[in-house]
């Protein structure tokens, strides 16, 4: 062989190395993100389940009237953001 022929032997030795290498890393990257997705729609399921907890919380205190004046105007202006959040998704749902 010459050494033309083994420096092109070579480099096609390198080639497949950083092909295979370059598989990997894209294999990886696709598995970091769909883990990232699926933490993302978690975090986001966390976040509405706070919201609804926090929101039942208020109208148990409600309930129990131990609102002063300004708790009453933010469980008011909650539970009407809550209301056009339902009527938004019956409407996405009617669709």
């Amino acid at each position: 062989m010459t050494a033309i022929d083994q420096h092109i032997q070579s480099l096609q030795q390198k080639m497949q190395l950083l092909i295979k290498r370059h598989q990997q890393l894209e294999k990886e990257n696709k598995k970091l993100k769909d883990e990232l997705s699926n933490l993302k729609e978690k975090q986001f399921d966390r976040k509405q389940e706070t919201e609804v907890l926090e929101m039942q919380n208020a109208i148990l205190k409600a309930s129990q009237q131990q609102l002063d004046d300004k708790e009453k105007k933010e469980l008011e202006k909650k539970l009407n953001l809550f209301i056009k959040e339902i009527d938004r998704c019956i409407a996405l749902l009617t669709e």
